[in-house]
């Protein structure tokens, strides 16, 4: 059979030897790169684990995960494949994503969802954004909840400065979201992120999680002050 093939192949014009030759190769390369950019992705993981001085907890080839504690916060950074299809109610990036999560303080959270991510988006891909009054904010910035509106003033001046903050940060190149008591950027492509800048986004991170918590959780009591 394969002298056969070769054979025909050899007859072939010169032009036609060129087309199978590439289609060949296409194949190849669509069947060998998803290992390929996998494997990439869960070494640089690893890497990352390693110089924050932990160790990595694998649920399957597409998803794997360390935690490690940035000031004062405990932080899981995740690996994981995801894809929207029909049928998927997920309208997030897609693709190899790295997630980086904190837990809020305050009960209020669990009842609200936020999504902030840069530059604006047409009506049509979503709920309409929120209008916060600040044209500089609401002009680099897109931003939609979901559920529970979140209290009023919850994006004062220092909670807006913190978002901003983060996002001048390198790689914050994703979203972030707010989801069952949890913030979280999700950024792609991060396969050359090193463990510095890593470090560096997670401190403004844990920044705006205090801004969060600040405005919209449960706040601590003064002395002779009732928590609202």
């Amino acid at each position: 059979m394969w002298q056969e093939l070769s054979a025909g192949f050899l007859a072939a014009p010169l032009w036609a030897q060129g087309g199978m030759a590439f289609f060949a190769l296409a194949f190849v390369v669509m069947v060998v790169s998803p290992g390929v950019t996998r494997r990439r992705h869960a070494e640089r993981l690893a890497a990352l684990a390693t110089a924050a001085g932990a160790s990595t907890t694998r649920r399957d080839a597409f998803t794997e995960w360390f935690t490690t504690e940035v000031e004062g916060r405990r932080f899981e950074v995740r690996r994981e494949l995801r894809s929207s299809g029909r049928g998927s109610s997920y309208r997030g990036p897609t693709g190899h994503l790295l997630f980086s999560t904190t837990p809020l303080a305050g009960s209020r959270w669990k009842l609200h969802q936020i999504e902030i991510l840069q530059g604006r988006r047409p009506k049509l891909f979503g709920p309409a954004p929120l209008a916060t009054g600040d044209a500089g904010f609401d002009a680099r910035f897109t931003l939609r909840q979901d559920g529970v509106p979140v209290r009023d003033g919850w994006l004062d001046q220092p909670t807006r400065a913190a978002v901003t903050a983060f996002f001048d940060t390198p790689w914050a190149n994703g979203s972030i979201w707010v989801q069952e008591e949890q913030l979280q950027h999700i950024m792609s492509p991060w396969v050359g992120v090193d463990h510095e800048s890593l470090l560096r986004l997670l401190r403004q991170q844990a920044t705006l999680a205090i801004a969060l918590e600040r405005t919209a959780g449960w706040r601590v009591a003064e002395p002779g002050v009732s928590s609202a």
